[in-house]
């Protein structure tokens, strides 16, 4: 099967640990593998360091900084690399565990019916008991494969996806319009929706494993699920079929609230700080057509989005 790997890269030297690991992995794979890097003109040496990894300049594609667009770019990444039947799209700061998860990430697409598949991401070392359980719960031990009709069932933990590892069958891609080209954040969502109404199968897998975590802020937590809120506005044709996910938020809640009394219980406030800060953000987020464009520039934090 022809593959294509994907990372979009800018001023990657703040992630060098993990991005150094995955370019070193990266190069273990076959030649048949085709390996692309699209940078928004980084400020630093990333460049520098993809070539000093062994990649050429016939795999760097650099572009203004002000074209990046999480889905405009993907979709760039897929144009350029059609020929390939399955491309695997990861972000600078996941670790991949070993050139396996990408094999068996790409074993997914035996399956003819699978039009999208994701990995399993672990928490980095340093990660705060909030990331940890972030990752516990959105990332199980337990591979599945979800089809449409799985909506009644999962609501829209039916459509979760991710975009720091993942793969799509590029003919697939073709055939739901690709990644669309402008989207705030989430466009592993938009894919996989589209995917699921067409036809296609979602499949996670568990054994397709990288790192990847953040320690967020409260500035960040807030401003993380403002984009997350304008997302579903502007997409609210996804819980219209697929449900809120204020279900799937009650769930996580009472993990995290577990885990939290049980393992670290003087966290418990500022727990209770950042659930109330996910929930005035996102409801921001979702009523932002409402606010001042100047606010909501100041409040998101994908500013070259607006």
């Amino acid at each position: 099967m022809k593959t294509g790997i994907f990372i979009p890269t800018y001023n990657a030297s703040k992630d060098f640990i993990y991005f150094k690991s995955n370019l070193a992995i990266l190069k273990q794979l076959p030649k048949n593998y085709q390996v692309l890097f699209i940078d928004s003109s980084s400020k630093d040496n990333t460049v520098e360091i993809i070539k000093q990894s062994g990649f050429t300049n016939e795999q760097i594609k650099i572009i203004p900084q002000h074209e990046f667009d999480h889905g405009r770019t993907r979709q760039l990444a897929a144009e350029i690399l059609a020929d390939c039947e399955v491309v695997v799209y990861l972000t600078q700061d996941a670790e991949l565990t070993s050139v396996e998860s990408i094999y068996n990430i790409i074993n997914e697409f035996d399956n003819p019916k699978v039009g999208t598949a994701f990995g399993r991401q672990l928490p980095h070392k340093n990660a705060d008991i909030f990331a940890i359980e972030n990752r516990a719960f959105n990332y199980p031990s337990d591979s599945y494969t979800r089809s449409y009709e799985d909506r009644n069932k999962y609501g829209i933990k039916c459509v979760f996806s991710s975009d720091s590892f993942a793969a799509y069958r590029i003919s697939a891609l073709k055939e739901i319009g690709g990644f669309p080209s402008h989207c705030i954040v989430s466009e592993d969502m938009y894919v996989a929706t589209k995917m699921l109404k067409v036809g296609y199968k979602i499949s996670y897998v568990a054994k397709a494993t990288c790192y990847h975590s953040h320690n967020y802020t409260f500035t960040q937590e807030f401003q993380r699920y403002f984009d997350i809120g304008v997302f579903f506005a502007d997409e609210s044709w996804i819980k219209d079929d697929f449900g809120t996910a204020d279900s799937e938020g009650k769930k996580s809640i009472i993990q995290l609230a577990k885990k939290v009394l049980s393992k670290k219980p003087w966290l418990f406030p500022e727990m209770c700080l950042r659930i109330l800060i996910k929930i005035v953000s996102f409801k921001l987020g979702a009523n932002y057509l409402k606010l001042p464009i100047s606010l909501v520039e100041k409040i998101s934090a994908q500013k070259q989005y607006w």
